[in-house]
């Protein structure tokens, strides 16, 4: 049995800059953007399949690892549930970062803007807006969430939250942001 760690949130929210502080040391990261871009650069038109790849060969090597996602995509979503109907044995942990100041997300964007993987503000505003109805709908799909506040002025995000499966009590912050409530 392996564990997946799934980075979630909106475009620009911070999974690849803090993604990393939340799973165990040493646990390789997939990013299909990364994948998109990469072989973008080099000519090749085929870089999500590319990522697939990567992603099957872990699941059948039985590892444990992390994907960035944006649930709101439809192929990420799809990938979970994939996953989830295929490797049921599997533990899928959720890392949700969110924010109640979309702004951020808009204003990280305009200084991220290098090519392939750029999303336009509506584009951000649509995966913004479902994201969290979302989680919640698919929340049948993960083993724990872990729900990660970005503040505009915090160098370290904070956990709020933390859910369970196994457990019926939610671990939650003294002071939650709107967004977890």
């Amino acid at each position: 049995m392996a564990t997946i760690y799934v980075i979630a949130g909106p475009p620009h929210i911070g999974k690849s800059t803090c993604g990393q502080y939340f799973i165990p040391e040493g646990i390789k990261i997939l990013d299909p953007n990364f994948f998109i871009q990469h072989y973008t650069a080099l000519g090749v038109k085929d870089g999500y399949r590319r990522f697939e790849e990567q992603l099957l060969m872990l699941l059948n090597d039985d590892e444990n690892f992390a994907v960035e996602v944006n649930i709101a995509n439809k192929m990420h979503l799809q990938m979970l549930q994939d996953i989830k109907a295929l490797y049921p044995e599997n533990r899928i942990e959720m890392i949700l970062f969110y924010t109640d100041n979309i702004h951020l997300c808009h204003a990280r964007s305009k200084g991220r803007r290098n090519g392939s993987c750029e999303f336009s503000p509506e584009k951000i505003a649509n995966f913004y807006a479902h994201t969290i109805p979302l989680v919640k709908r698919y929340l049948h799909l993960f083993s724990s969430v872990k729900g990660v506040d970005i503040g505009e002025n915090d160098m370290v995000p904070e956990i709020v939250f933390n859910y369970q499966d196994t457990i019926s009590v939610i671990e939650i912050s003294p002071c939650l942001p709107i967004w977890a409530q």
